[in-house]
């Protein structure tokens, strides 16, 4: 299928105009001289403050265990956690689950 645009005598400098103008718009920017800034670079690794693994010293589970009973167990956990106040009294009363959910506050 022939484009009948592009078969007109007039279509041919019309195209050549469209494809040469951009290039044309380039040769009249400025020197890149002129424009020049001077940018302070500074280089900052992320593994500047890495510290290796150190492996650590593994007690016994029935040690483990045993100082977790002393402790009080998962209760003295959980009442540690229920003993700490949130930061306003607004807060304390949506504390479930479903307070977030729009539940019961």
């Amino acid at each position: 299928m022939k484009n009948p645009w592009l078969s007109r005598p007039t279509s041919g400098p019309w195209l050549a105009v469209a494809l040469v103008l951009p290039s044309l718009a380039f040769a009249q920017m400025p020197d890149a001289e002129a424009t020049k800034v001077d940018y302070q670079l500074s280089y900052r690794s992320t593994f500047t403050g890495y510290e290796a693994y150190k492996e650590q010293s593994v007690q016994s589970w029935r040690e483990a265990n045993d100082k977790v009973g002393e402790i009080g167990g998962w209760r003295a956990y959980a009442k540690e956690m229920s003993q700490t106040a949130p930061a306003s009294g607004k807060d304390q009363a949506a504390q479930g689950h479903d307070a977030h959910h729009g539940g019961k506050q």
